[in-house]
């Protein structure tokens, strides 16, 4: 998580459901009116993905249990949250 977190544009939160990984940036696929560009072609992760509520439909202090938007706050909780943690 230390690595992926160390790139621009990527969040990470835990809820109920698990923990997630966010890229917050659009999908280079995404064509000017919105509609994906290999819809027929578009990879299983795509076809699996439900958007009926996601983080964008809430704040995300809304029901996250854990949010970070960082390297340094990540490291910070893990510092914390685990002893021998260099």
């Amino acid at each position: 998580m230390l690595w992926q977190i160390s790139h621009a544009n990527v969040e990470f939160y835990k809820d109920e459901d698990g923990w997630f990984l966010m890229f917050i940036t659009p999908c280079e696929q995404l064509l000017d009116d919105g509609q994906c560009g290999i819809y027929k072609q578009r990879p299983d992760i795509c076809r699996e993905y439900e958007n009926d509520y996601c983080e964008y439909d809430a704040s995300a202090e809304e029901g996250f249990e854990l949010y970070f938007k960082s390297y340094k706050e990540l490291i910070t909780y893990c510092q914390k949250r685990f002893k021998k943690f260099p």
